[in-house]
């Protein structure tokens, strides 16, 4: 090779070398901030705070409580993984956090914009407004429903007024877990225009303001009123755990009924109940799921119901469920109104009523080799410590084999089928399980990460108690 030649190519090797080693590095992007936004003075509140490296680096985060004061930079951990504190207000009060995030080269971020965190004791939101007939005859009984949630999540009692004047109101009903549906039932006397409205109080007597208004006409009852069925309920009909009985209300009396189902799935409803004289209807759906709703008959006249009822269950899509002494809130817990899924921490009695499930390898720490799906009334003998004893809900899980899908029809319960743990293994991994006030759901273990202690699951929940299906 020539000089000039060989000149030429270290010449290109040296700007290989340069521009290589002088690639730019990138900060982190904003953290996120996740975590409990009301509390109790005293209370322990779990943040978890992550971030992604544009360039992979690991990343350590800086947080501060209050204005004015912050955390050391905490322990490195990789681009996209969460790292998670706690922290304890001891006085009421409102408080504002943020983070920021360094890479491996020190190169920062700027603050987060705030996390306002309310620490005290707090009334019950204002309820939603009423939700019911805004038409009604006299003399016939209507309900109305309305959900409060409470800041705290504290169970709650509601009051519904009427609209005639100070004091037609309501009792106050039973105390109902935040954000579950209330109902009231309540006879107009006398035709005119009200306005209904609703308010609730926690156990310590806090009260929320009333609710929006809804407004209601009642009239007189002329000639025979053409109405739709209303008031429609599901239950599963026992013993078969399998068929739903359907049920309704009217004001009216029509010829006949004619109940409507719509397989999940499908855009059209098929008629499945003909020449139904009764105020309630029996389906075998094949194991099917899906919505009803019911039309009355008037001679030629057909008036359908404007609500419908499901048998489909709630989906809770793939989520990291943490190993009892993982990182993070252990229990698995679903709303019975929703369906919706929530973690909860197990260290508390607070929490006795919002657990349905855990994860666990029975053992101190996560390294398994083993983990299980466990029920909580077991966790305060679990090995793994850190649970209290208390009146932990008690839960049963059946593996399914491997001829079922995720839209088969769960095993029914029985004590020699279903047990109070159940292996995580060949995954993925298909669990059936049935909860202590009589739901049915399904478990569908992706898989589990054994060095950071946490599985993850997705869950589909029957709302209906003792019915079967999960069809989805």
């Amino acid at each position: 090779m020539s000089r000039w030649l060989r000149l030429a190519a270290a010449a290109v090797t040296l700007v290989l070398l340069i521009g290589t080693g002088c690639k730019k590095n990138s900060a982190p992007e904003m953290p996120s901030i996740q975590g409990t936004t009301s509390a109790r003075p005293g209370d322990t509140l779990t943040f978890r705070f992550s971030t992604t490296d544009p360039d992979g680096d690991s990343v350590s985060f800086m947080v501060s409580w209050v204005q004015g004061e912050s955390t050391p930079w905490s322990p490195l951990v990789a681009s996209g993984a969460e790292y998670t504190l706690t922290h304890v207000y001891p006085d009421s009060g409102t408080y504002y956090i943020k983070a920021k995030a360094r890479d491996t080269r020190d190169l920062e971020t700027e603050w987060t914009d705030s996390l306002r965190v309310r620490i005290g004791s707090f009334p019950p939101d204002a309820p939603v407004k009423p939700m019911g007939p805004a038409s009604c005859l006299v003399g016939i009984a209507y309900t109305w429903r309305t959900r409060v949630s409470h800041p705290l999540r504290d169970s709650v009692s509601i009051q519904f007024y009427w609209g005639f004047g100070p004091g037609d109101t309501s009792g106050w009903g039973p105390m109902v877990t935040s954000n579950a549906l209330y109902e009231a039932m309540h006879t107009y006397s006398l035709p005119g225009t009200y306005k209904i409205a609703a308010r609730a109080r926690d156990a310590a007597g806090f009260e929320s303001p009333w609710s929006e208004s809804l407004v209601v006409t009642v009239d007189t009852s002329q000639g025979t009123p053409r109405g739709a069925p209303r008031d429609l309920r599901l239950v599963a009909d026992a013993p078969s755990d399998s068929t739903v009985k359907l049920t309704w209300s009217i004001d009216s009396t029509p010829t006949r009924y004619v109940v409507l189902f719509r397989h999940v799935g499908t855009t059209g409803y098929d008629s499945v109940g003909y020449d139904t004289s009764s105020l309630s209807y029996v389906h075998n759906p094949g194991y099917r799921t899906g919505w009803y709703k019911v039309a009355a008959v008037y001679d030629t006249e057909r008036v359908t119901s404007t609500e419908t009822r499901t048998t489909i269950p709630t989906p809770n899509s793939l989520r990291l469920v943490p190993e009892l002494n993982g990182t993070g809130e252990a229990g698995y817990w679903w709303n019975r109104t929703t369906g919706e899924a929530f973690l909860y921490g197990m260290d508390t009695l607070a929490n006795v009523d919002s657990v349905d499930f855990y994860v666990t390898d029975f053992a101190p720490g996560f390294a398994g080799p083993d983990y299980f799906a466990a029920s909580p009334d077991t966790a305060s003998q679990d090995p793994g410590g850190g649970v209290p004893p208390g009146y932990w809900h008690a839960t049963q899980f059946s593996r399914l084999d491997s001829t079922a899908t995720e839209d088969s029809i769960l095993p029914r319960y029985h004590a020699s089928r279903y047990r109070k743990s159940s292996l995580l293994d060949s995954l993925p991994r298909l669990v059936a399980c049935y909860t202590w006030d009589q739901r049915y759901a399904l478990l569908r273990v992706a898989d589990v990460d054994l060095v950071n202690g946490e599985a993850r699951i997705e869950t589909w929940f029957q709302l209906i108690p003792n019915l079967r299906l999960i069809e989805h």
